[in-house]
């Protein structure tokens, strides 16, 4: 094969190439663009302040009934 033969077969991969990395940009948009949509744009500290909350409302729960259980017991004796 000449140089001209090899020059003009890598020019022709070039369109292709440059396809081939704006489908996987398009991609990867399409992908953080769903996912945003799905789970929201929430911080992570935002995140973990609701954790935080739920955790101890979860405690303070425990700690109601476990001092009604305790006031039930006293009760019965």
């Amino acid at each position: 094969m000449s140089d001209e033969g090899r020059m003009n077969d890598q020019r022709t991969h070039w369109p292709q190439i440059i396809g081939s990395i704006l489908v996987a940009i398009a991609i990867v948009a399409i992908t953080i663009a769903v996912t945003t949509a799905q789970f929201g744009n929430t911080p992570s500290a935002e995140i973990e302040a609701q954790e935080e909350r739920q955790k101890q409302e979860e405690e303070l729960a425990e700690e109601r009934q476990e001092a009604a259980e305790e006031r039930r017991e006293e009760a019965a004796e």
